[in-house]
């Protein structure tokens, strides 16, 4: 097997679809061009395999007989040895809805690929997928996750919101984050100690985030008592719903401890971008417009602030 220029080892395809006569086309052009191709014909042995294989980028075929793919694409996702940062690709068959994309993107599909396929078109966007993993791959991962919370670093949160940018600009669609920070309902000085309450405020605000936050969304810490939330295929309307459940929690007490303590109450800041296609934006100033919009909203006394609104 000839040796794929830039990378370090043979990239390694994982391909599930029982459409042999479709695709035995590119498993020999890929195979030509230095890719480890590894077939698969049903939905069912893809974890195993993609455990075994640990695959670069992974395509399902939307119509495998034995399982759902977006079923599939959440397990793939939510095995620890596969993870998010693993491109899942999409095979379908005539232009799919702009419903239907935001569905696959949810699922974390990262792209639609509709048949026919072009072996080089295909290659290059293997190819760009493959680099973004092996990135990913190369990043200690201490560093991603706080120990604390177990949500995202703010390294750790853009890199994930890279891929989410990413994503939804394949799929032709917004992101959005929000940022977060817990308020108490009352004053400190009646809810028990300043450390105390620190402390306890953080933990249920990460318990609400957890249980609240949705499959897609990538939630992480960006403070002491700051968070965020990165949401694909989420506008501007979305994001102040997003906003909203979440809110919601925290009155409702999503978390169930009854001996958690005070109330609390959330402030928040979100930043949009309708389409990243057209309208590029680094991670960093998506997570940096979001949080510096909540830092407003708390100074000006309000539950929500957008980071273009006026004072």
């Amino acid at each position: 097997m000839p040796s794929r220029r830039g990378f370090s080892r043979p990239p390694r395809i994982l391909i599930a679809s029982n459409q042999d006569h479709s695709l035995q086309e590119l498993e020999s052009f890929l195979s030509r061009h230095g890719y480890a191709v590894h077939r698969l014909y049903a939905g069912a042995p893809v974890l195993e395999q993609a455990r075994t294989v640990r695959p670069d980028v992974i395509v399902l075929d939307v119509k495998l007989a034995d399982r759902p793919s977006f079923d599939l694409s959440r397990t793939l996702h939510d095995d620890p040895l596969i993870g998010v940062s693993t491109p899942i690709l999409l095979l379908v068959t005539g232009h799919p809805r702009r419903q239907d994309r935001l569905a696959a993107l949810r699922a974390g599909i990262w792209e639609l690929l509709p048949r026919p396929l072009d072996a080089n078109e295909s290659l290059v966007k293997f190819d760009a997928y493959v680099r973004a993993k092996l990135d990913a791959d190369r990043v200690p991962k201490q560093t991603l996750v706080d120990d604390t919370t177990s949500l995202y670093t703010t390294e750790g949160l853009a890199l994930r919101a890279r891929e989410l940018i990413l994503q939804a600009s394949r799929h032709n669609t917004s992101v959005a984050c929000v940022a977060f920070a817990p308020v108490l309902a009352v004053e400190p000085e009646t809810a028990g100690p300043r450390g105390s309450v620190g402390a306890g405020l953080v933990r249920r605000a990460v318990d609400l985030l957890k249980a609240t936050g949705r499959h897609s969304d990538a939630i992480g810490r960006l403070g002491p008592v700051e968070f965020a939330v990165v949401a694909p295929g989420t506008n501007g309307v979305g994001a102040v719903k997003l906003a909203e459940r979440f809110r919601h929690a925290a009155h409702a007490g999503t978390t169930g401890d009854a001996d958690a303590g005070p109330g609390f109450e959330l402030r928040a800041g979100y930043e949009v971008v309708g389409n990243v296609r057209y309208t590029p934006i680094e991670p960093k100033d998506l997570l940096g417009r979001a949080a510096r919009a909540l830092q407003l909203a708390r100074a000006e006394g309000k539950w929500i602030r957008a980071s273009g609104e006026r004072p």
